[in-house]
């Protein structure tokens, strides 16, 4: 975006603006703040794209230091919502694409047990074999069935390591769940799989049968590809399930024999 159009964008944004926000309280100034952004975001007066008036101009409107103002846009940037040019004179961009905040959020409260490993697996169950059925019915396009091709092709390899086979592994469902052409799953999926990932590498590392493990891993995603390519979404979504079932509990199973915390 040029510097015209930018200006043009920050001239309607400070009109609009003009009747939106209303005086705060200095006491947590910037939680207030917060809250006129979102309702304005909700009412539409706000878009992606758009730029916020000015910290100067948001400190006028808002009666409060220029302090909370930028408080409360840290708080906006650390989530993924704006984009924050320091030493520039002009608001913060509201951003277009997600950032990876949600992401991030999500992953800590998994780190933190918040959340138990059962549940994160009947979740991931859910939403992966619905992603199935609809990559199966060709929601993603013939370019996310090639990633998915590569993937698997690379699984095959006899040298890889547990850790690089679960890289790939992870990237395979998550391609699938990006093949459904659903982002909230995405972000989500993504969120969730780095716990699951890691409870599956502690409870099977060190194991003596890793060659078969993997053999049979590879084998059972170029099944669910194959039944991805050939558009057999009740195919896609069975193999799914079975696959996740088998592994996940076999996953937990071994956490709980080698005393790997759950939850």
């Amino acid at each position: 975006m040029g510097v015209d159009a930018d200006a043009r964008s920050a001239a309607r944004t400070d009109h609009a603006m003009a009747d939106t926000f209303r005086p705060v309280s200095p006491r947590r100034a910037f939680e207030e703040i917060l809250d006129q952004l979102e309702d304005a975001i909700v009412a539409g007066h706000l878009n992606a794209g758009d730029r916020l008036p000015t910290e100067r101009d948001l400190a006028s409107q808002f009666q409060v230091s220029r302090t909370s103002v930028r408080e409360a846009l840290r708080v906006l940037e650390a989530l993924g919502i704006v984009r924050v040019q320091r030493g520039v004179d002009h608001g913060a961009l509201l951003l277009q694409e997600p950032g990876n905040a949600f992401t991030y959020l999500l992953k800590l409260h998994l780190s933190l047990r918040h959340v138990s490993i059962e549940s994160i697996i009947d979740f991931l169950i859910v939403i992966s074999c619905w992603a199935a059925d609809a990559a199966a019915r060709g929601a993603g396009g013939p370019t996310l069935q090639e990633e998915l091709r590569e993937i698997v092709d690379g699984m095959h390899d006899p040298n890889l390591d547990q850790l690089a086979f679960h890289e790939l592994d992870a990237r395979f469902h998550a391609t699938v769940v990006r093949a459904s052409g659903n982002e909230l799953a995405s972000l989500v999926i993504d969120g969730c799989s780095d716990a699951l990932r890691r409870l599956i590498l502690a409870a099977i590392e060190d194991t003596e049968e890793w060659d078969v493990i993997r053999e049979g891993l590879a084998a059972e995603h170029a099944a669910i590809l194959r039944a991805l390519e050939e558009g057999d979404p009740e195919r896609a979504d069975a193999l799914m399930r079975t696959h996740l079932s088998i592994w996940c509990g076999r996953a937990v199973t071994e956490a709980e024999r080698k005393g790997i915390p759950l939850s």
